[in-house]
């Protein structure tokens, strides 16, 4: 999961880039408005942060902008600006969330794990879906790799669609457990490793599909 930081503040960036990488997130800065929309052109990102106060340019503007080129990607609104008109005005450019300075790192992770289970359960996913040497049915709850029909359990075939459903997103394995087992799980997180190393035996000789994110978790390579 890749987050883009909009932030002028370099010890804010860092507290944030620092706490989200720990929590398995991958981080992109930039510090003034200009910065981002470059980040945005350059890559894939499925989230941001977003700093009202820029120096180069209005935060709500940048949202209008966001909206306008990037509207499926959810923002995160951070700032000092904590009276009601501009938290309204916030959500009405379209923030997804609005969390005010000075706040706490956890509660952060908390409303970006929400938002993005949110966005995950909002957007209409397609039935079926085709890439590469994979054939994934969601009605069927059906696999195939290499034209083969992979015998999967119910599990396998949720963290096999969640992939499919964002390829090259990498996933960390405590968002798997969250997205595929069904809750948040905090500690040992095995079981993915356990469960994907079975996917992968059966997925030979295709098994590079899905690849391992040292450090992180696992993505799917198409």
């Amino acid at each position: 999961m890749h987050i883009l930081i909009i932030e002028d503040d370099p010890s804010i960036q860092m507290l944030l880039k620092l706490s989200l990488e720990v929590e398995g997130f991958q981080t992109t800065l930039a510090g003034t408005a200009l910065a981002g929309m470059e980040q945005l052109a350059a890559q894939q990102m499925d989230l941001i942060l977003l700093d009202l106060m820029l120096p180069d340019r209005s935060g709500f503007e940048l949202l209008q902008t966001l909206q306008q080129h990037y509207k499926t990607i959810p923002v995160i609104v951070l700032s000092a600006k904590n009276e009601m008109n501009d938290k309204i005005l916030g959500f009405q450019l379209g923030a997804d969330d609005y969390l005010t300075k000075p706040f706490e790192t956890r509660e952060l992770i908390v409303r970006i794990r929400a938002v993005i289970r949110r966005m995950t359960t909002a957007a209409p996913a397609p039935e079926t879906i085709q890439m590469d040497k994979i054939e994934i049915d969601k009605r069927e709850r059906s696999l195939k790799v290499g034209g083969t029909l992979v015998k999967t359990t119910s599990k396998e075939f949720d963290f096999m669609w969640l992939l499919c459903s964002h390829p090259k997103t990498v996933f960390t394995r405590e968002q798997i457990l969250d997205q595929v087992w069904g809750y948040e799980f905090y500690g040992q997180t095995r079981s993915v490793d356990m469960m994907v190393n079975r996917l992968r035996e059966k997925m030979k000789p295709f098994d590079h599909l899905v690849a391992t994110v040292h450090g992180t978790g696992y993505k799917l390579e198409v």
